[in-house]
């Protein structure tokens, strides 16, 4: 169910990093985007991902390398949250400075935008690919109970949930007619 849970979320995150890239596309066709819709993804993202997604994940992580292989890549990924975290962070204060009219060359944000996508993707793929399946073909039932007991499951989805925010309510919108 955890494993389920997170493949669901990163399903999630790729659609919004997906209307990243077309916001990308747009600017380096001249086009111009709206930053707010880019403040709320990232928003997102990175509240999402620092409360709940990824110490999902880190338990999950941790918990195979207590009883399984000493895996270096799942030591790696716990790092890489780090990391992820630091680069969202630089991306949204880009966005903020944007919104409160700094002038930052489009070319110059659009090589953030580009890192930003591209880094957010390349980390879900690499877990989707490598990362779960070992997880799959080790964990035993006895496994799923013992790290679902360690987790205690996170408020609602502000976006994807139940009920959406009224703070992520365009972007649901926006979600919706085009998803």
């Amino acid at each position: 169910m955890m494993l389920e849970s997170i493949h669901t979320e990163h399903g999630y995150m790729m659609r919004l990093l997906n209307i990243l890239r077309q916001k990308l596309a747009a600017i380096q066709q001249g086009k111009d985007v709206n930053y707010q819709l880019l403040k709320d993804i990232v928003e997102y993202l990175q509240k999402h991902a620092e409360c709940c997604h990824h110490p999902k994940e880190d338990l999950l992580y941790r918990y195979y390398q207590s009883h399984y292989d000493d895996c270096r890549e799942m030591k790696d990924l716990e790092l890489e949250h780090t990391e992820l975290a630091r680069l969202t962070q630089e991306f949204s204060d880009t966005v903020d400075m944007i919104l409160m009219d700094a002038v930052i060359p489009l070319d110059v944000f659009a090589d953030k935008l580009n890192i930003f996508v591209q880094r957010q993707i390349a980390h879900l793929e690499f877990e989707e690919k490598h990362i779960f399946p070992l997880i799959r073909n080790k964990f035993t039932a006895q496994d799923w109970v013992a790290v679902s007991a360690q987790y205690e499951e996170c408020a609602c989805d502000p976006l994807f949930g139940d009920q959406v925010s009224e703070r992520y309510r365009g972007l649901a919108e926006r979600l919706n007619t085009r998803g």
